[in-house]
């Protein structure tokens, strides 16, 4: 199904309900991109953020991982906590030091509000590891995606609820593990309404 929102931009609902804006112009990620998680505002709660997303981690990989790829690294908040207890390594396609260039094998890819940038999410089905856990923002089904907070033209490619990113993972060979919402402690979505949406998953048993 094809809309068009009150701005004119194009979008598109697949058969797993999935959104996903067409014809998205390019986007530039620099390092003045990822300087704007490094103000005072999302420093604070930074600690009790990254060690939230560890926790999901070891719950959802059953143990903690040897190792772990954060794609999406970003200012690599999540990568220097994550160290502190395993072997943890960003990738990222901005110029972030210390970041690998090139996807490598690790038990656990985690995707920290960056899925929803990647412009071919087909790259989900081949990654080498055993658990992928991803956090994005919820797409709520009872607020006006028109004006949603989280509707970016050009940066925020696709839009997911939980049904959507199940179905989606499923038809990439990946099983639900784990959902929660647990990152509105610190980042409070509208009234009662989720924020931020994170699932885990691992390969589907044939």
């Amino acid at each position: 199904m094809k809309f068009k929102t009150s701005d004119g931009v194009e979008y598109e609902q697949d058969a797993h309900g999935v959104i996903h804006q067409l014809n998205p112009q390019p986007f530039k990620y620099d390092p003045s991109y990822v300087s704007v998680y490094d103000t005072e505002a999302y420093k604070r709660g930074e600690e009790t953020l990254q060690a939230l997303r560890y926790g999901f981690v070891c719950a959802s990989h059953g143990r903690p991982p040897a190792s772990i790829l954060d794609y999406g690294c970003g200012n690599m908040a999540f990568v220097n906590f994550a160290n502190r207890q395993t072997k943890a390594v960003g990738y990222d396609i901005s110029c972030v030091p210390g970041a690998v260039t090139e996807l490598r094998p690790a038990e656990v890819y985690t995707f920290w509000d960056a899925l929803e940038h990647v412009p071919d999410l087909s790259i989900v089905k081949g990654l080498d590891c055993q658990t992928v856990v991803i956090s994005l923002p919820w797409r709520p089904e009872a607020y006006a995606f028109d004006s949603w907070k989280h509707r970016k033209p050009n940066e925020h490619l696709h839009h997911f609820d939980a049904t959507s990113l199940r179905l989606f993972m499923k038809s990439q060979g990946w099983d639900q593990l784990a959902i929660s919402n647990h990152e509105d402690i610190i980042r409070k979505g509208v009234g009662s309404l989720p924020n931020i949406l994170t699932m885990s998953f691992s390969r589907l048993r044939r």
